[in-house]
């Protein structure tokens, strides 16, 4: 989980530590275990909550808008991946917190199919690598 832009963006005031969880939005980024309130909450409003897809076929991922499903299978029961997200996340077991090749969606892709992926990240990536292809052409022009 990490802060939104409206966030970062301007000073909200501190909330107190939740009663429930104990989490505190200033005391952690990068994953983090919370209750489900608090992993909705956007300042004083909950966010909704979408439903990711796993074991998409080929033609409905390419359909699918892009960082809402994959192709990947969802190789666990949901208590397995909930006592390996518990593991790894007591053990600090999954290394440090980096948007690009170790965030959240990570994390979570993780603990389902044993597989580090990031459908929001390789949307990222893809757009790099056409600026970048784009870029040289425009260099191999001039």
């Amino acid at each position: 989980m990490f802060p939104s832009l409206s966030k970062t963006c301007h000073n909200q005031e501190t909330l107190p530590p939740c009663p429930e969880c104990e989490y505190q939005e200033t005391t952690k980024r990068g994953v983090v275990k919370t209750c489900l309130d608090c992993f909705r909450r956007d300042g004083k409003k909950l966010r909704s909550l979408h439903l990711y897809e796993y074991r998409r076929p080929l033609l409905g991922f390419k359909l699918t808008r892009r960082g809402t499903c994959t192709t990947l299978l969802d190789t666990k029961l949901p208590q397995q991946v909930v006592d390996k997200a518990c593991k790894l996340h007591a053990n600090n077991a999954f290394g440090d917190y980096s948007l690009i090749d170790n965030n959240c969606e990570h994390f979570a892709t993780f603990c389902w199919t044993g597989i580090r992926a990031s459908e929001q990240m390789a949307i990222v990536n893809d757009y790099v690598r056409k600026f970048k292809e784009a870029k040289e052409r425009l260099l191999q022009r001039n």
